[in-house]
C-alpha cells in the first residue's frame, strides 16, 4: 500500500492547511458543497439571507465541508469580492449569551480580515480587547454587533459566520440568546449563518422556539461506495476498485473520519500486525470513540452497546435480551438510533435486523470490554477476503498458517469467519474464501494443535463413560508426552487440563486432589485478564469451596466462596454471573452448617436481589435454590410461617416453568412446604400441597420428579392416617405402589417397601388381619433378594408383622414356619 504524502487531518480538517490543500483533499460531498454555494450566491444581492444548518453525527464531514466552503470563498474571484468566511472554533465554550457570541464573532473576524485589510484587522483586535473588558455593561452586545457590522461595511463584504455544534451552544446560553440571534439574522442582510449540529435538536421543530424554520437543513448521509473509494485514494495514495472498498465502507459505515483512521493501519498484511495496529488505533483514538458513545442518552446507549456487542445483524428480541430491557422499549430506542444514523436496519417487518452503521465501534467495544480478540480476527478475515487479491492471499498464506498454529485466538477467529462466510456468487470471492479455508485446514493439521484436539476428544469420551480415573491418566499422559512442550503450551490448554483434572478429582471424591489443582490454577493465572482463562478459573474456584465443605472446613469454604464473589461478582457476562450466584448460594449453605443462620439468609437474599430479574436459565436456577435454602434456614430458626411464605415465592416465581431443573426445585419446595404445614398442624393444607406435587409432576418421566411424586404420595398417606382417614390412606398407598412398584431405582424400591409396610399396619388397625398378611407377603416377595440394607430392614419388619398376625389369626404353625 502506498502512503499518501498529503497532510490529512482526522479531527481538525483544514487546520494549518492552505486553501489549495483543502480543495485538493475535498473529493466527496460535492453535491452538498454545490447546494451551499448556491445558497451563498443567492444571498449576495438578497435583502434577507437564507441560513443553513448542516446536521450529521460526529465524523461525518461537517467541519471539512465548512473548510471547503471557506476555501471557495477565499479563492473564487466572484465570491471573494462579496463574501468573507468567519470560521468559529469547533467548540464555542465561551459563548454563554448574545454578547459572548458577537465577541467571538469579532475575534474571528479580526483574524479572517487580516489578509484583506491588515490595518482594519489590528483595529478589530484592539476593539475586541477593549470591549471584552466591558463585560459588566448592559449595552455590550449592541456595541460589539455594531463593531462587526461596521467592519462588514468597511470591507464591503457580507460575513458568512461558520459556527459548529450549534446544539451545544443552545444548551449553554441564556434564554434570550436564540431570539436575539434570530432578530439579528432577520434584520441584518450583512450577516449569514452556516451552522452545524450533531443532531436535529428539539428547537428546530418547535414553533415556539427561536430557531423554528430559521434554517435550510442539510443532512449529511454516510459516504457511498464511490465516495469511500475516492477518499481512500486521497488518504492512502492507493487506487482501489468499488469491490475492494466495500469492506472498508462496511467497517466504517461510510464515515469519512473513520475511513481516514483505518487508512493508518490497513497497509499491513499479517494478522498479528493488523491486530497490533488495530489495538494501537483504538488506543490512540479512545477519546473519539468514547465521545461517540457519550453523546447518546443513557437508555439509547444501553441499546446501542447491545447492538455493537452482538456484532452481527440481530433482531430486536436478541438485542433486547442483550440489553436486558423490554422488547417494546428496545424497539422504540432502535428506531431512534436508526434515525440518528448510528444503527442501520436490514430487511422489513418481522425479518428486520439491526447492526451498527460503523462496525469499527464494535471492534472498539470488544477490545475495551471483553478483550474478545477472536471476534476482531473474524472481522479482519472478512476484510482480507475482499480486500486482498488471490495472489496477495497466496503470498500471505505461509505466515498466516504459522500465526494460526501459534495462536488459538487467530484459529478461533478464522473458524468463526468461515462459519459465517457470506453467500457469494462472484468467482474472486469464492477463490478468496477457499484460500482462507485452506489456511485454516493447514493450521489445524499442525502437530501441537492436532494433539490438543485429540486430548479434548479423549477426555470427553472418558467423561461420557464416567471413567474419571481414566481422565486423570489421559491428562498426565499428554503432559508427559513429546507432543506437549510445556514451554510452548498455550495458557488456554493448561487451564483446560487443570479444569478437567479438578472435575475428575471431584467425581472421584478426591477432594484434596481438587484443592491441589485449584491452588495451581490460582498460582498460574491469578493476575490474568484473559476472558477465556477467567472462564476456566471461575468454576475451579467454586469447586475448591465445595471440596472444602466436603472436607468439613466450612470456614475456609466461606473464604473460598468470598474469593469467587470478589473476583467475578462485578462481571456482566452471564457465564461469570452464574458462578457468582453459585458462590453466594454455596456460602449461605456453609454458613448454615456453622449455625450462622442470619448470615446465611443474607447470602441467599443477595442472590435473589442481584439475579432475581434475570431471564437466564442458570441464574433462574440459582435464584430458585437460594429461595429454597432460605426457607430451610427459616425452618432451622423455627420461623415456620416465614418459611412457608418463602416456599410460596419459589412456587409463584417458577411454578409454570418447563425447565427440568426448575421443576425439580418446585417439587422439592412443595414437599418441604407440606412437611412444615404438618408441623404447624395444618394437616388438611398439607394434603392439598402433596396433591399439588402429584398433579404438577405426576406425568413426568424425569426420575428426580418421579421420586418427589412418590414421596408426596407417601407423606400424603401418612397425613391421612393422622386425620383418621385410614381407607383413604390405603388408596393413596396403592397409587404409589401402582406408579412405582416396577421401578429398579433403589430410592423408589425403598419407598415402595415402606408404603407396603405402612399399608399392612393400617390394615391391622382396620382389623383386616388376613389382608395385612397378604401385604407383608408382597414386601417379602418383592425385596427379599435385595442386598440393600434399607430393604433388608423392611423385609425383616414384614416377616415380624406377618408372624404376629398369623398368631392372632390362630395360625400358629404358619407363624412358627
Amino acid at each position: 500500500m502506498n502512503k499518501s504524502d498529503q497532510r490529512i487531518r482526522k479531527f481538525n480538517p483544514g487546520t494549518f492547511l492552505s486553501d489549495e490543500e483543502v480543495i485538493d483533499q475535498f473529493v466527496v460531498r460535492k453535491c452538498e458543497l454545490d447546494i451551499m454555494l448556491e445558497v451563498l450566491r443567492g444571498n449576495i444581492d438578497s435583502p434577507s439571507c437564507q441560513h443553513v444548518l448542516v446536521v450529521a453525527p460526529r465524523g461525518r464531514g461537517k467541519t471539512m465541508l465548512l473548510a471547503r466552503i471557506a476555501a471557495e470563498l477565499n479563492t473564487d474571484d466572484g465570491l471573494s469580492e462579496c463574501l468573507l468566511p468567519v470560521r468559529f472554533m469547533e467548540e464555542s465554550h465561551e459563548v454563554l449569551n448574545i454578547a459572548d457570541f458577537w465577541l467571538e464573532t469579532l475575534f474571528h473576524l479580526a483574524r479572517e480580515s487580516a489578509r484583506h485589510d491588515p490595518v482594519l484587522a489590528q483595529e478589530l483586535r484592539e476593539t475586541h480587547a477593549d470591549l471584552r473588558d466591558r463585560w459588566r455593561e448592559k449595552e455590550l452586545a449592541d456595541r460589539v454587533l455594531a463593531a462587526v457590522l461596521d467592519a462588514s461595511d468597511r470591507l464591503g463584504k457580507k460575513l458568512v459566520l461558520m459556527v459548529e455544534n450549534l446544539q451545544s451552544i443552545g444548551e449553554n446560553v441564556d434564554d434570550d440568546f436564540g431570539w436575539q440571534l434570530r432578530g439579528t439574522l432577520q434584520s441584518e442582510p450583512q450577516i449569514m449563518l452556516l451552522a452545524t449540529a450533531t443532531s436535529r435538536f428539539k428547537g428546530l421543530d418547535d414553533a415556539e422556539q427561536p430557531f423554528f424554520e430559521q434554517f435550510r437543513i442539510l443532512d449529511l448521509e454516510p459516504l457511498n461506495t464511490e465516495e469511500c473509494r475516492r477518499l481512500w485514494q486521497v488518504v492512502t495514495g492507493d487506487e482501489v476498485s468499488d469491490h475492494g472498498i466495500r469492506p472498508l465502507e462496511i467497517l466504517t459505515g461510510g464515515s469519512p473520519r473513520l475511513l481516514v483512521i483505518v487508512g493508518e493501519f490497513a497497509q499491513h498484511r499479517s494478522l498479528s500486525q493488523l491486530m497490533e495496529e488495530l489495538v494501537t488505533l483504538i488506543d490512540d483514538h479512545t477519546e473519539y470513540f468514547r465521545s461517540h458513545l457519550e453523546v447518546l442518552a443513557s437508555v439509547e446507549r444501553r441499546v446501542y452497546l447491545a447492538v455493537i456487542d452482538l456484532w452481527q445483524p440481530s433482531n430486536a428480541g436478541e438485542i433486547a435480551a442483550r440489553a436486558r430491557k423490554d422488547i417494546r422499549t428496545v424497539s422504540t430506542l432502535l428506531r431512534r438510533l436508526v434515525n440518528r444514523g448510528a444503527v442501520i436496519v436490514e430487511g422489513t417487518g418481522r425479518k428486520r435486523l439491526y447492526v451498527a452503521a460503523e462496525r469499527l465501534y464494535s471492534i472498539y467495544y470488544k477490545l475495551r470490554r471483553e478483550r474478545d480478540e477472536a471476534a476482531v480476527v473474524a472481522n479482519l478475515i472478512y476484510f482480507m477476503a475482499v480486500f486482498y487479491s488471490e495472489t496477495e492471499l497466496a503470498e500471505m498464506s505461509d505466515e498466516l498458517i504459522a500465526e494460526a498454529a501459534e495462536s488459538k485466538v487467530i484459529r478461533e477467529g478464522i473458524q468463526r469467519a468461515l462459519a459465517r462466510r457470506p453467500q457469494v456468487e462472484d468467482f474472486s470471492s469464492r477463490i478468496a474464501w477457499s484460500a482462507i479455508e485452506d489456511i485454516s485446514d493447514k493450521a489445524t493439521s499442525n502437530a501441537q494443535f492436532a494433539a490438543e484436539l485429540c486430548l479434548e476428544k479423549e477426555i470427553e469420551a472418558a467423561f461420557e463413560e464416567e471413567a474419571f480415573e481414566r481422565v486423570i491418566e489421559i491428562v498426565d499422559s499428554f503432559v508427559a508426552s513429546e507432543d506437549a512442550d510445556s514451554s510452548l503450551m498455550p495458557e488456554s490448554l493448561i487451564a483446560y487440563i487443570l479444569h478437567m483434572r479438578a472435575i475428575a478429582y471431584e467425581k472421584l471424591e478426591n477432594f484434596q486432589g481438587v484443592l491441589t489443582v485449584c491452588d495451581e490454577m490460582v498460582e498460574r493465572f491469578s493476575d490474568t485478564r484473559d476472558i477465556a482463562l477467567l472462564a476456566r478459573m471461575a468454576p475451579i474456584l467454586v469447586q475448591r469451596a465445595i471440596a472444602l465443605i466436603k472436607l468439613g472446613d466450612f470456614q475456609a469454604a466461606i473464604a473460598a466462596y468470598d474469593e469467587v464473589i470478589e473476583r467475578f461478582g462485578d462481571f456482566d457476562e452471564l457465564l461469570f454471573q452464574r458462578w457468582g450466584a453459585a458462590a453466594l448460594t454455596g456460602k449461605g449453605s456453609a454458613q448454615g452448617k456453622l449455625g450462622e443462620y442470619t448470615a446465611a439468609i443474607a447470602a441467599y437474599d443477595e442472590v435473589i436481589a442481584r439475579f432475581g430479574d434475570s431471564d437466564a436459565f442458570n441464574l433462574q436456577i440459582s435464584v430458585a435454590w437460594a429461595l429454597y435454602e432460605k426457607g430451610d434456614v427459616q425452618v432451622q430458626l423455627s420461623e415456620f410461617v416465614a418459611a412457608v411464605a418463602t416456599y410460596d415465592e419459589v412456587i409463584a416465581r417458577f411454578g409454570d416453568s418447563n425447565l427440568p431443573d426448575l421443576q425439580e426445585c418446585v417439587a422439592w419446595t412443595l414437599c418441604k412446604k407440606g412437611d412444615i404445614q404438618i408441623q404447624l398442624d395444618k394437616l388438611t393444607s398439607a394434603v392439598v400441597t402433596y396433591d399439588e406435587v402429584i398433579a404438577r409432576f405426576g406425568d413426568s418421566n424425569l426420575s428426580s420428579l418421579q421420586e418427589r411424586v412418590a414421596w408426596a404420595l407417601y407423606d400424603k398417606g401418612d397425613v391421612q392416617v393422622q386425620l383418621g382417614g385410614l381407607t383413604a390412606a390405603i388408596t393413596t398407598y396403592d397409587e404409589a405402589i401402582t406408579r412405582f412398584g416396577d421401578s429398579d431405582a433403589p430410592n423408589l424400591q425403598f419407598l415402595v417397601a415402606s408404603v407396603l409396610s405402612n399399608k399392612g399396619d393400617i390394615q391391622i388397625q382396620l382389623d383386616k388381619l388376613t389382608s395385612a398378611v397378604v401385604t407383608y407377603d408382597e414386601v417379602i416377595a418383592r425385596f427379599s433378594d435385595s442386598d440393600l440394607p434399607s430393604l433388608q430392614v423392611r423385609v425383616a419388619w414384614a416377616f415380624s408383622q406377618k408372624g404376629n398376625m398369623q398368631v392372632q389369626l390362630g395360625e400358629l404353625a404358619l407363624a412358627v414356619a
